[in-house]
């Protein structure tokens, strides 16, 4: 009988550990996957440096979330440097300088960074595939855009707004592709197919500068300031930008380089050429990381 009981409360004790697993297990995973994430960004500029703290909706766009913060928890972003300086955005996530020599832009290899010795994808989170039936998945991002179709069914999705953190590409309709791509759609468990610049995005993002709160578009702002020493930094940012640019005599920031060549497997020809605006002084992105998941 002592066997018995001692193996009841055996029994009962393994339940109870087993219970006690799975909410710990079930925490972690609520833990890991919260509506806002949280990040920071050190940048530095002529000398200063400037951090900011952003807010990432996950429960809007929780593709373009995921895939970013994993991309930062590789370091993908750190030393990087703003690329193009538009009229409403600085792009950033592509390049980085060779050094002390800010002469030539040096690419980021975002291929070897998400593929493994075999060619084969090493992303967690995949949203965009070669076939129909998924076997052959891409290191590319499916745009939660309006241009893609995608909407808060309550119109409150993020616009474009001063320091705001958006999802970039170049890639446009106007480019002959290779293929149309197989993706999942962000709302459901549901796939379909569309034209590869809608699924386009890689490790782009940019940073928008302008007063005006304008619709995304073809693209996805997914993060927004946090706070105000935040928002003080960044127009403190912009406004040494400005000061340089009034310092040095200068007509812009930015100097036009024409037909830089992006390398892409899904354009035909396997590379498109783009203009950058490409500013006089490096605005360096020194550090990205992930404060809150």
């Amino acid at each position: 009988m002592t066997k018995t009981f001692a193996g009841k409360i055996g029994k009962a004790l393994s339940v109870l550990v087993a219970s006690a697993l799975l909410l710990v297990s079930a925490l972690m995973l609520s833990a890991c996957s919260g509506r806002y994430p949280e990040i920071s960004m050190r940048i530095s500029f002529n000398g200063e440096e400037y951090t900011l703290n952003y807010i990432l909706y996950r429960n809007y766009y929780q593709q373009t979330v995921d895939h970013y913060m994993e991309l930062i928890d590789m370091d993908y972003f750190d030393g990087t440097v703003i690329s193009d300086y538009q009229s409403d955005r600085m792009v950033a996530g592509g390049y980085r300088y060779e050094g002390e020599n800010t002469d030539e832009l040096i690419a980021l290899d975002y291929e070897a960074a998400t593929k493994d010795a075999d060619g084969n994808v090493t992303l967690e989170n995949i949203t965009v595939w070669k076939d129909k039936d998924r076997t052959q998945p891409t290191n590319r991002l499916h745009g939660e855009t309006s241009s893609n179709g995608f909407s808060i069914e309550d119109g409150s999705g993020l616009t474009n707004q001063v320091g705001a953190l958006g999802a970039y590409t170049y890639v446009s309709s106007s480019m002959q592709a290779t293929q149309r791509m197989h993706y999942k759609y962000s709302s459901s468990d549901n796939y379909g197919d569309s034209e590869y610049h809608k699924n386009s995005f890689t490790g782009l993002f940019y940073l928008y500068t302008s007063s005006n709160n304008a619709s995304a578009g073809d693209y996805c702002v997914f993060g927004i300031l946090a706070d105000e020493d935040s928002e003080t930094a960044f127009n403190d940012l912009l406004e040494a930008i400005s000061t340089y640019t009034e310092d040095n005599d200068l007509d812009s920031f930015a100097e036009t380089q024409e037909d830089i060549v992006i390398e892409d497997e899904f354009i035909d020809g396997g590379s498109y050429n783009v203009d950058f605006e490409v500013p006089v002084s490096a605005i360096v992105i020194e550090e990205v990381w992930v404060t809150k998941y």
